[in-house]
């Protein structure tokens, strides 16, 4: 309760309200964004949807229709551009990264044509099963020219294998045997990167004995909670304004109350006023007569 004008009047606070108001925001904010979080530019940190692996010549079981993808990217200068090229698939089968400058360029190039395309098996590896497409990746220049990457590396194939295709490694063909890539994990099941210095063929090879999974039908697992996470929000957010709400009502029905108790107060309170002030007026008065 704080004084009103000096006239005594007291009227009740409003802190405790909006710091409720401003607590209850927070805690709806930060629910929403753990329950349903704002979508960012997409990182490899959690579970991925993955889409059922396409195959060229797919086995008994498994689905085909394997993509390829064509690319022009323009040059500017005498430098290699930043080229990302991958299919379509979800996540990508196959996809190329160099960064700038990472690729050798023929003189007066104006441009990169990279190429993607699933071709059929040329051989078998020595020690090893093919674990899905292989992958034919070719870069040339307007003319038709060999682009090739830089030999102290940068440029990069990414491959995902089917499911359970663990423990694998990136290989290259060079016409005649299948030759191991240094490869490391990309941080999502069955898929692998490797720095390649030249390019070709590329295939995912896993160990002796390998045969591939069924299907798994894209990690539907877990999609009810997701699905959920919209109605929780929901509610949370119609809770909090219904709570607001009722603040806001509460607050105005205290104003009311106060605008009727300044109504009644104000009347009775100045007449006392106006008879002590003509007290004070009047003793005077009263004095000069007794003097006289």
């Amino acid at each position: 309760m704080t004084p009103a004008g000096g006239g005594g009047l007291m009227t009740p606070s409003r802190r405790p309200l909006g710091a409720l108001a401003l607590g209850l925001g927070i805690v709806v904010a930060v629910a929403a964004q753990r329950l349903a979080p704002i979508a960012g530019p997409p990182l490899y940190d959690g579970v991925i949807v993955e889409a059922p692996y396409l195959w060229l010549s797919p086995p008994a079981g498994h689905s085909g229709g394997a993509q390829g993808i064509t690319q022009t990217i323009q040059v500017q200068g005498s430098e290699s551009p930043d080229v990302a090229v991958g299919t379509s698939e979800n996540p990508p089968q196959i996809g190329v990264f160099a960064g700038a400058g990472d690729l050798k360029l023929p003189p007066d190039t104006s441009s990169i044509r990279v190429s993607i395309e699933p071709v059929p098996a040329p051989a078998q590896p020595s020690a090893g099963i093919i674990a899905g497409n292989i992958y034919r990746v070719s870069l040339t220049n307007q003319d038709g020219l060999a682009v090739t990457a830089q030999t102290g590396g940068g440029a990069t194939i990414e491959l995902r294998g089917p499911i359970d295709s663990s423990n694998a490694t990136i290989e290259r063909f060079t016409g005649s045997l299948w030759v191991p890539l240094a490869s490391d994990s990309a941080g999502v099941p069955n898929v692998y990167t490797a720095v390649v210095t030249d390019f070709g063929d590329f295939a995912i090879v896993a160990q002796p004995g390998w045969t591939p999974a069924p299907d798994g039908g894209g990690g539907g697992g877990g999609s009810g909670a997701s699905d959920a996470r919209p109605v929780v929000v929901g509610g949370a957010i119609a809770g909090a304004l219904v709570v607001l709400g009722l603040l806001g009502l509460s607050l105005y029905t205290r104003r009311r109350r106060q605008g009727s108790s300044r109504s009644s107060v104000y009347p009775t309170r100045l007449p006392d006023a106006n008879r002590a002030a003509a007290v004070r007026r009047d003793k005077p008065l009263e004095r000069k007569d007794r003097g006289g």
